[in-house]
């Protein structure tokens, strides 16, 4: 008891003399008092003795100690092997009494780092031996002066001369217990909770690089801690409404946000944004934050230096801006987040599991993460976020109305057609958009400048390749013009009407070119759903249970944006399983029917070969449409439409024309020039449906012919 009341004085005593110290701008008296403590503590004839004499006669104009008190030889004192006898005991008394009469009275410094580091110990709520310690470290870092004191007397008691947990270097400095003092370097201490120290697995200690710079920025002027700490918050650059296509799960998220930050007590508030790069979870961030009304602050995003921060040093970051709050309404955003949870090889940095479960379920200051990598995450991470939410590429029909959106904000004509052409070749984040138009301004450009920007840019983004383009839609889609086993038009009407279930699935096989897609969008569109489509290529993945992973996400995807989903090519997805060679063949096609039979949303599945698809996925389709080449009365429609004269008699003749011959002819036409005259447009037909499967209609005279 005795023990500790002593040492409790101490610590009293202690921050008492160096607070009245800092205060003051004395530097020299922390050193004194140290220098006196190591003093008290051991014994003449000691290594530590030799040390500590040594280290006072080469500072003693520094430290203001009368030049009788050192001889010749004592300079040399712990620096090197000697032979220079042990300090007696009458010499002893005398540096101790002259050190006695120096502290609290050092040489004050012109350029005082003091009240630096007052401020800095005061916004992360350091005090009585926390406090202590803290100054030694900081000292250690700033002052080589009590590095050489610190590393000699390491050195003295066998231990490399380094900044590392020695709790019994620390008491004779501090004249602690060595036992208090190793507490103090637990996970869950203050120092090392807030982010201030970094201690790994072989003890060394290091400082955040980031104090320092505080220290110097609060010492040389008027800075605030928070605000160095921070820095400037992040401004939005798109609207709100830019990630609208991330669904329900979104506004959750601005919801749970804004209860947090309104109610000022919640900890422990988490979202998670994560996707592949590019599909602007940073810009989403931002975007939200704005919604809210509240600062962005981003952390961990540069060193002291500019340059990119250690793993260490951006956990550091982390702790130290929860610990001295965002003062106001504010979110924090760690971007790249997976850069902390991965991990590392040889890494002697201390594992960040110990700090980021305490600071998930605890932290004051609700926060965006966002990732790439989910898989860096562990069960144990993602289970204390409050929410998880996956940043998609909007779809095609809403990347559209976007590029109209932000071009007026822009001031860039640019009509729909061109925004919707713009969508399907450049499938990329909002902010793209919002990049390429802002430099079509700037030039003085239109909708062709618009396009060559995002173009390039969307290349660059891909490392030199452009992202495949979305698939065309039909803004004049006529169900009566395809022709199918059923009634598409009444379909359509039943199955959008007003309360119809959304819980349908649709087989729509038939030769390409059919209108098998084009029908399901023009369903989805009438039902007033967006269309999330997904070829069999899209989900290939080349590792094992790649292709199960995507397919899943598909279906969730669709299930988070309530979207009308759509997977072309289905019978690579839905290959029948007694013909599978490999297993993962049989585990993708049990993935696509689990998910088939729990789906609560409409989707369709179009192919070419009907006859591939497994038995078992037939009886998931609650509709199934075969659609054919269309009848002679649809291709005369279709010619009129198209070419805007009356169809040639020879067009019945060709049994086998799709819808998309139609456009497709058009399109030649108009690009190279061709001839447009009946005949010749008759003959581009002729050569669109030689080599097709099937019959052709009789050419001629005859029963039949005509």
């Amino acid at each position: 008891m005795a023990i500790q009341e002593t040492f409790d004085d101490f610590v009293v005593d202690f921050e008492t003399k160096f607070t009245t110290d800092a205060r003051s701008g004395h530097d020299g008296a922390s050193l004194l008092i140290y220098a006196h403590n190591v003093l008290n503590a051991v014994e003449p004839a000691s290594d530590e003795a030799q040390v500590l004499v040594g280290w006072l006669a080469r500072n003693r104009e520094r430290l203001g100690l009368d030049e009788t008190l050192f001889t010749d030889g004592d300079s040399g004192r712990g620096e090197r092997r000697s032979k220079l006898r042990p300090v007696g005991k009458m010499r002893w008394r005398a540096f101790g009494r002259a050190l006695e009469g120096q502290v609290g009275s050092g040489e004050p410094l012109p350029h005082s780092l003091d009240p630096g580091f007052i401020a800095v110990a005061d916004a992360l709520g350091l005090e009585g031996l926390d406090l202590a310690l803290f100054r030694l470290i900081v000292l250690y870092r700033l002052d080589n002066r009590f590095e050489r004191l610190f590393d000699g007397l390491a050195s003295a008691r066998g231990r490399p001369g380094i900044l590392r947990r020695y709790p019994d270097l620390f008491a004779l400095l501090i004249s602690g217990s060595p036992a208090e003092i190793n507490a103090r370097f637990r996970a869950d201490a203050p120092m090392v909770a807030s982010g201030a120290i970094r201690v790994d697995d072989d003890g060394d200690i290091q400082i955040a690089s980031r104090l320092i710079a505080l220290i110097h920025a609060c010492a040389l002027g008027d800075a605030d801690v928070r605000t160095e700490l921070l820095g400037a918050p992040v401004a939005a650059r798109l609207p709100w409404v830019a990630f609208r296509h991330l669904g329900s799960e979104i506004e959750i998220a601005r919801r749970v946000l804004r209860q947090a930050i309104a109610a000022g007590n919640e900890r422990g508030v988490h979202v998670l944004l994560y996707g592949p790069p590019g599909t602007g979870k940073t810009e989403c961030a931002a975007s939200l934050a704005a919604e809210l009304g509240v600062r962005l602050h981003v952390i961990g995003e540069r060193s002291e230096h500019g340059r990119e921060p250690s793993r260490g040093e951006r956990l550091s970051d982390l702790l130290l801006a929860q610990r001295v709050g965002a003062g106001g309404e504010a979110v924090y955003l760690f971007d790249e987040a997976e850069d902390l949870f991965r991990p590392r090889s040889f890494d002697r940095e201390p594992d960040p599991k110990i700090f980021i479960h305490r600071l998930l379920e605890g932290a004051p200051v609700p926060m965006i993460w966002a990732a790439n990598d989910l898989e860096a995450f562990s069960p144990a991470v993602l289970r204390r976020m409050s929410l998880c939410i996956e940043v998609r590429l909007p779809p095609q029909n809403r990347r559209a109305e976007l590029w109209q959106e932000l071009a007026v904000a822009e001031g860039v004509a640019l009509d729909a057609p061109t925004a919707r052409k713009l969508a399907r070749l450049i499938p990329a984040a909002p902010s793209v958009a919002r990049t390429a138009l802002r430099a079509t301004r700037l030039a003085g450009g239109d909708a062709e400048t618009a396009e060559l920007v995002a173009s390039g840019m969307a290349r660059a983004i891909g490392h030199g390749h452009a992202a495949a383009p979305g698939a065309e839609t039909e803004t004049l889609y006529d169900p009566a013009l395809s022709n199918a086993d059923g009634d598409l038009a009444a379909m359509a009407e039943r199955l959008s009407r007003p309360g119809a279930p959304r819980t349908i699935s649709l087989l729509l096989s038939g030769p390409p070119g059919t209108g098998k897609s084009a029908f399901a969008r023009h369903l989805a569109g009438k039902m007033g759903m967006t269309v999330l489509q997904k070829r069999g290529s899209d989900l290939f993945g080349p590792y094992v249970g790649q292709t199960e992973a995507q397919i899943a996400a598909a279906f969730a995807e669709a299930r988070a944006t309530q979207a009308f989903l759509i997977f072309d090519e289905a019978d690579s997805l839905l290959l029948d399983r007694s013909d599978a060679h490999r297993s993962w063949e049989v585990s993708q096609v049990n993935e696509m029917l689990t998910w088939m039979e729990t789906h609560p949303l409409p989707f369709v599945c179009t192919t070419n070969l009907p006859d591939r698809l497994d038995k078992a996925s037939l009886r998931r389709f609650l509709v199934r449409l075969n659609f054919a080449p269309i009848r002679p009365d649809q291709a005369a429609t279709l010619f009129e439409r198209t070419f805007g004269r009356e169809a040639p008699s020879g067009l019945a003749r060709l049994d086998r024309l799709t819808p998309a011959d139609f456009s497709r002819v058009a399109r030649r036409i108009a690009v190279l020039g061709l001839p447009d005259d009946t005949a010749a447009i008759l003959a581009l037909f002729a050569a669109e449906v030689e080599g097709r499967e099937g019959l052709a209609r009789p050419i001629g005279f005859g029963p039949g012919r005509g």
